[in-house]
């Protein structure tokens, strides 16, 4: 099957030359996994396939499906594409469990470089991006009009909401996910990266002066009372939601709860600690190709022609808001709506402040000692630098 690269602006719009349609003839089924939602969008992008080439596509909804699909590609079977975030692609591409992959020239000018990191180890890439999360300082409008730019501004701002019985900023802050930007805002890190992309888990910055002075706002910011001690994710959805914090961090799949209540929210970059940037994580969902795959000419067919289309990420989006596209044509037209776009743009935002989430099979034993040494902080039990050289000693198993 030739490939055929290329890339025509129209309407601010990415357009691949179309295939020439074949004359469609039953063949085995190009299978995919992917979400509830999202699988209704792929199944009808999977006729549009279907017509072109004659090759049935099925789209499959498993429960737990990093573990199956593990669990099936190690025994030669599972699915053609798996549809996934790029954190567990160390140990796929360890296992021989996802096979690389060699995008257009026009899909490869299309997506966003930061994108493209989160799917590159050892020179070579493997999976196609189609979105970016991080997450950001969510607001509600209503109590303020402009965020704080810094942590030192919601110190201030909290004093003032203070006297209407209101408080500036809560967060799920055991969570390392939710805490992190803090602590890698001034140089804190999970796990050194070489520079083939891969990551050296016997060096931890978890303990780095930087990590240490976001560790010492949280404690701060406990230790004062202006965040609750014992609060969760729910206590931070259920206050926010009240109109009784005024900000919280969290991502874009928290929009629509706050939608529910009618809130008008605003999306902005988190805090500055130290007139630094804070750094989240950034996730980068994409698609990868089963190494066991017989068809693999025919994925890289759907995944560039159709899936990752203008048309497809409109149809993927609409089924499950993607939030901050990979692709640069649909980003810009996303950020053209008046509603859509400043929501997006903090998203954006954000995610260039920080760093894809390292995808090495460590990062399990990370955050499980990120979310034990952020729990003893906050109840008082170690103090932030006990606190994150107890961390380290857990990541390091030493």
């Amino acid at each position: 099957m030739k490939r055929r690269d290329g890339l025509v602006a129209a309407g601010g719009a990415l357009l691949l030359p179309q295939r020439a349609r074949s004359t469609p003839s039953v063949g085995k089924p190009l299978t995919i996994w992917f979400t509830v939602q999202g699988a209704k969008a792929l199944r009808a992008l999977g006729e549009r396939f279907t017509a072109d080439t004659g090759v049935p596509v099925v789209v499959e909804t498993p429960d737990e499906g990093p573990q199956k699909y593990q669990q099936a590609s190690a025994a030669g079977k599972g699915p053609d594409i798996y549809v996934y975030a790029h954190d567990r692609i160390g140990e796929w591409i360890a296992g021989g469990l996802i096979a690389p992959v060699h995008p257009s020239a026009a899909l490869r000018a299309d997506i966003d470089p930061l994108a493209w990191r989160g799917f590159t180890q050892g020179g070579r890439t493997w999976g196609y991006p189609y979105a970016i999360e991080a997450i950001t300082l969510v607001y509600n409008r209503a109590l303020i009009q402009t965020p704080p730019r810094s942590f030192d501004e919601v110190f201030l701002l909290d004093e003032q909401l203070r006297a209407q019985g209101k408080r500036a900023i809560l967060w799920d802050y055991t969570n390392g996910y939710f805490t992190w930007p803090l602590l890698a805002s001034l140089g804190g890190y999970a796990f050194l990266q070489r520079p083939d992309g891969s990551f050296d888990a016997r060096q931890t910055g978890i303990t780095h002066p930087g990590a240490l002075a976001g560790a010492r706002v949280l404690e701060r910011l406990l230790r004062e009372g202006r965040m609750p001690a014992g609060s969760g994710y729910a206590e931070m959805e259920a206050a926010i939601a009240q109109g009784r914090v005024a900000m919280m961090i969290n991502g874009p799949w928290s929009w629509v709860n706050l939608q529910r209540v009618g809130m008008d929210f605003g999306v902005a970059r988190i805090p500055s600690v130290q007139g630094r940037p804070a750094a989240p994580f950034v996730g980068i969902k994409g698609v990868m190709i089963n190494r066991s795959s017989r068809q693999k000419e025919l994925a890289q067919e759907f995944i560039e022609r159709h899936m990752l289309s203008p048309e497809g990420l409109r149809a993927i989006d609409n089924a499950e808001p993607i939030g901050a596209p990979a692709s640069r044509a649909y980003l810009a037209a996303l950020l053209a709506d008046p509603l859509k776009g400043p929501r997006i743009a903090g998203i954006v935002a954000s995610a260039r402040d920080g760093q894809p989430t390292p995808h090495n099979p460590e990062m399990g034993r990370f955050w499980a000692a990120l979310k034990t040494s952020l729990t003893q902080l906050s109840e008082g039990r170690l103090g932030a630098e006990a606190a994150l050289q107890a961390a380290q000693r857990r990541i390091l198993q030493t």
